[in-house]
């Protein structure tokens, strides 16, 4: 029996480069078990390593099938925007873009509303996470700037639709091989960690990390309560298709954030399931 839902919960998802079909029966009973009335996803739903077409138009559809589905059922499922995904958008090749698919990526990402950047209670939800220089250069930082406001100006930056807009959002820094000031969708986590936005929290997926790690750092700004960075991107694999985290989750639930595992939810270990998947579904990815 589902458990009741409770407004205040959200389960945020990290990276799932085409591993929907296997992912998303797992966010299912995340879902149900906790009670959880809100999805968020951190983006990069594309473009596993070695991923066919045909591999990624059955992760599309998978995706698609569920988001629409779960949205009718009464469930808020929020998408944000990776590096990947927006390679489609920009209609440029990046790390394992499907060039072919540049349209068919783009036409389903709009049609599922992903953004740039979304809240979770106080929390600012970006693919990468914010950094301090970044901000200072990119965005209206007024005195009093909360995660809700700062995701409707990189939404703004989406919603812009010109290339010039979108390369402010992929601005990578030198951590991702790149010249620019790491931007929300490129920064990695050394980056972040070394130059967190003052007085704000974050959520983001990109670098993978063993299992969701809730991380207090000392932004540098006086404040006496450091900023928490959660970082969730626990599915991700190798290049040589092993997997690197254990599959875990992050519940956000008021002001509190805690990691959520295969333990707790009753499910198979991420890493022999997904070892499992990859042998019946190798051949389509």
């Amino acid at each position: 029996m589902a458990r009741e839902r409770d407004i205040e919960r959200t389960l945020v998802v990290g990276d799932m480069h085409g591993k929907e079909e296997v992912i998303l029966p797992r966010v299912d009973a995340a879902v149900e078990r906790l009670g959880c009335a809100r999805v968020v996803f951190c983006g990069d739903y594309v473009d596993e390593w070695h991923s066919s077409i045909l591999g990624m138009r059955d992760a599309m559809r998978a995706l698609r099938s569920w988001v629409l589905e779960r949205r009718a059922g009464g469930l808020a499922v929020e998408l944000v925007a990776g590096n990947h995904d927006l390679q489609y958008r920009l209609r440029e090749p990046g790390p394992g873009t499907h060039t072919a698919l540049f349209d068919e990526v783009a036409l389903l990402l709009d049609e599922l509303g992903v953004r740039a950047a979304t809240a979770v209670g106080e929390a600012l939800v970006t693919h990468a996470g914010v950094t301090r220089a970044w901000a200072n250069d990119c965005l209206d930082l007024a005195e009093g700037t909360d995660a809700a406001a700062l995701a409707r100006q990189l939404n703004a930056l989406l919603d812009h639709g010109e290339k010039i807009s979108l390369r402010m959002l992929t601005q990578a820094g030198a951590g991702r091989g790149g010249r620019e000031l790491p931007g929300p969708v490129w920064a990695d986590r050394g980056e972040l960690c070394a130059d967190p936005l003052p007085g704000l929290d974050q959520i983001v997926g990109h670098t993978p990390v063993p299992t969701v790690e809730v991380r207090p750092i000392d932004a540098g700004d006086g404040a006496q309560a450091p900023v928490r960075l959660a970082f969730c991107d626990t599915f991700s694999l190798t290049s040589r298709l092993s997997p690197i985290g254990d599959g875990s989750m992050l519940v956000v639930d008021g002001a509190g954030m805690r990691a959520v595992g295969d333990e707790e939810l009753g499910l198979p270990p991420w890493k022999p399931a997904v070892w499992d998947w990859m042998t019946t579904r190798f051949h389509a990815l």
